[in-house]
């Protein structure tokens, strides 16, 4: 007989439903409680349907900022359809990169609601990071704001799109002594990859939310994409910022 421990048979189970990891089908369930418990009222927790932009080499986390390239033609008039409502889009992560017309299979589960702030088309010949964009790229400003679990993704229509339900974090739990100790490596861990902070940056020993730090600090780390997936995917705030410092101790 085999033993195996209590980590691996939850990552079996994961598996056995069709789920990429458990702490994507922990937000899936999580989602799923929040939809059927009592409320107060009749939005919270219900499915609902917005444009959504597939990402190919980049993980958002909430409360963050940041630019976007945009060259598909189903991204673009998603951002058109986003622009004439609320400007709320979804944003998630594609499993592979080199899939031009992802469905909901080509994408992970847990994604972020954010809204955005503008939106530019840029010129013929602009480059980054040394490489020329292709014709009609547009860049575009998004403010990440919460975490969804994503129900259906819609890519074979004129615009990308998806149906998705909030997911709940619970209150704030308080970890002094974690957060005091995630501050001090990420400091370190800083200096030794040479990272700078921007100035737009939260004074970090201010926050007191163990799940916003672990998403402002994961923002900034070089990972791979799966990794940085997986934080995104792991609902418990505590258990984000534990692996969050983890991964640091790693590196420093």
């Amino acid at each position: 007989m085999m033993a195996i421990s209590h980590s691996e048979s939850l990552e079996l189970v994961s598996k056995m439903l069709g789920v990429s990891d458990w702490n994507t089908l922990s937000a899936v369930l999580q989602a799923e409680r929040r939809e059927t418990a009592p409320r107060s009222n009749g939005v919270a927790g219900e499915t609902a349907h917005c444009p959504a932009l597939p990402i190919r080499d980049f993980v958002p986390f909430p409360t963050t900022n940041f630019p976007l390239f945009v060259g598909r033609e189903k991204t673009k008039r998603a951002l058109d359809d986003a622009f004439a409502r609320h400007r709320e889009i979804i944003l998630v992560v594609q499993r592979d990169p080199a899939v031009q017309g992802p469905a909901f299979a080509d994408v992970y589960e847990v994604g972020v609601l954010a809204r955005l702030l503008e939106i530019e088309r840029l010129p013929e010949g602009t480059t980054f990071e040394n490489h020329e964009l292709p014709s009609g790229t547009m860049k575009i400003l998004v403010q990440a704001q919460r975490r969804v679990v994503v129900r259906r993704f819609i890519g074979d229509g004129g615009a990308f799109q998806a149906d998705f339900a909030d997911i709940s974090e619970g209150p704030i739990p308080e970890a002094p002594q974690l957060i005091r100790r995630a501050v001090e490596q990420f400091q370190r861990y800083a200096a030794a990859q040479e990272i700078s902070m921007p100035q737009t940056w939260p004074t970090l020993d201010q926050i007191h939310d163990p799940g916003r730090l672990a998403d402002v600090i994961a923002q900034h780390m070089s990972l791979p994409i799966s990794i940085k997936q997986s934080l995104l995917a792991t609902i418990d705030s505590i258990a984000r910022l534990e692996r969050v410092v983890s991964l640091m101790d790693k590196v420093v």
